[in-house]
């Protein structure tokens, strides 16, 4: 595709592709470095451009995808480990070593578990758990329903309850 080609078929969509960004990092900074991000991955891609049949859908799933690779970086994983500790309890509420010992290992096998979960259930849980989204702002920020969120989040609280209680009994 010439560069004549892409700026009459993909720069008009900016708009289009803000919107989408702005929905999922809910901050316009992050909205526009995601913007160019997405415009960087388009001009990579140009050649391939020729087959796509709506620029328009094309260019909608593309800025979903990367924000969701945003979303889920290791630099943010990182901040929600540190997190981690804040869905089961404060440690200072422990009154000896062992209850410390035991919530450290609880919530160890909670992190590993939630690194283990696959695509969209990873940020359902990590959106409503350690940033403390509603299930719309989380449906909203994933391009989900509701429904969606809210169902997904059930079945994942209770398989992270199974998680921690498995090792009690």
């Amino acid at each position: 595709m010439s560069g004549a080609t892409f700026t009459e078929i993909y720069l008009p969509l900016r708009d289009v592709i803000y919107t989408v960004c702005l929905s999922m990092m809910r901050n316009p900074q992050d909205a526009d470095d995601m913007t160019q991000d997405v415009y960087l991955k388009l001009w990579e891609i140009r050649e391939e451009l020729n087959e796509v049949v709506c620029p328009k859908a094309f260019v909608i799933r593309t800025a979903r995808n990367r924000c969701l690779d945003k979303l889920k970086s290791p630099a943010r994983a990182r901040k929600n480990e540190e997190n981690a500790s804040e869905f089961i309890v404060e440690a200072d509420s422990y009154s000896n070593p062992f209850e410390l010992l035991v919530a450290k290992e609880k919530e160890q096998r909670l992190t590993k578990w939630v690194n283990s979960l696959k695509e969209p259930k990873k940020s359902i849980f990590i959106l409503r758990q350690y940033d403390m989204l509603t299930n719309q702002e989380t449906a909203d920020r994933l391009g989900l329903q509701e429904t969606t969120v809210r169902s997904t989040l059930s079945r994942l609280r209770q398989e992270a309850r199974d998680i921690l209680l498995s090792e009690e009994k």
